[in-house]
C-alpha cells in the first residue's frame, strides 16, 4: 500500500464534506504592477477625446472651446460619393437649418482624415472647393495624420458623433437610416433625434447605429506600407 500524505487526506476530506475546494487566487509577485488594457477608442457614455485641429481657413478648433454646447462631428471626405450625396441632395444643409432651432447651441464640424494616396494640400483644396460650391460655412477640420479619427474610431464617411454640453459622447454612428438616399432631404436624421432628446432631458436611445458610407482613407503608416510591399506579388 502506497503512503498517502496528511495533506492529501485533508484535501480528500474537504472534497467529500464540503465539495471541491477552490484553489487560492494567484497573486502577482510583490512590486510588479498588473498590466491594464488601455482603451484606444472613444466610447459612448464617456468623456469625448479632446482634439485641436485647424479648419480650411487656418482657424484652430479645440473641443474645449465649445463647453456647454452640443457638438456634432461628421467624418467627411470631399471625394466620397456618400458625403457628396448627403450634402448635395440637401439632407445635411436641411439638418444644419434644423439645428439652429435647438434650445442648446449646436456646433457642427466636419472632420477630414483623408490621406491615403493624396497630399494634404490636395485634401485641403478639394474640401475648400466642396464647401464653396455649396456656399456652406461649415468648418472642415484637417486630420491628415488621422490621430483624431483613430481615437474616435471613425470608420466611414460620413460617421457621425454627438457630444453633449458636458463633453460626454452620447451618440455615434449613421447619419440616418436612409443609406440609399431614397428619401432625399426628407429623411429623418439620428442627429436631430439625439439633439431633441438631449434638449428634452431624455436618455439618448439608441446611442449607436451602424454607420455606413465610404471607408475612411487613413494615411498608411510605414510599417503597414512595408508589410504591404512584402506581401505584394506573393503567390
Amino acid at each position: 500500500m502506497k503512503y498517502v500524505s496528511q495533506t492529501t487526506l485533508i484535501m480528500l476530506a474537504a472534497c467529500i464534506l464540503g465539495g471541491a475546494a477552490q484553489p487560492p487566487p494567484v497573486m502577482p509577485p510583490t512590486g510588479i504592477p498588473v498590466a491594464q488594457e488601455k482603451k484606444t477608442t472613444a466610447e459612448v457614455g464617456e468623456k469625448a477625446p479632446a482634439f485641436e485641429l485647424k479648419d480650411q481657413n487656418g482657424k484652430t478648433h479645440k473641443l474645449s472651446d465649445y463647453k456647454d454646447k452640443i457638438v456634432v462631428l461628421e467624418w467627411f471626405s470631399a471625394t466620397c460619393p456618400y458625403c457628396k450625396k448627403a450634402w448635395g441632395n440637401g439632407l445635411v444643409p436641411k439638418l444644419l437649418k434644423e439645428l439652429e432651432s435647438s434650445t442648446t447651441e449646436v456646433v457642427y464640424l466636419a472632420v477630414n482624415s483623408t490621406a491615403k494616396n493624396t497630399t494634404e494640400e490636395e485634401v485641403l483644396e478639394s474640401g475648400k472647393e466642396f464647401f464653396k460650391e455649396l456656399e456652406a460655412s461649415t468648418p472642415m477640420l484637417m486630420d491628415y495624420d488621422g490621430k483624431a479619427g483613430r481615437v474616435y474610431g471613425a470608420r466611414t464617411t460620413p460617421h457621425m458623433y454627438v457630444i453633449d454640453g458636458e463633453s460626454v459622447l452620447v451618440y455615434q454612428g449613421a447619419l440616418s437610416d436612409d443609406r440609399r438616399f431614397k428619401e432625399g432631404k426628407d429623411a429623418e436624421t439620428h442627429i436631430m433625434r439625439v439633439v431633441n432628446q438631449l434638449n428634452a432631458g431624455e436618455e439618448v436611445s439608441p446611442s449607436y447605429v451602424q454607420p455606413w458610407g465610404c471607408s475612411v482613407k487613413y494615411k498608411q503608416d510605414d510599417n503597414a506600407r512595408k508589410k504591404g510591399k512584402r506581401g505584394h506579388g506573393r503567390k
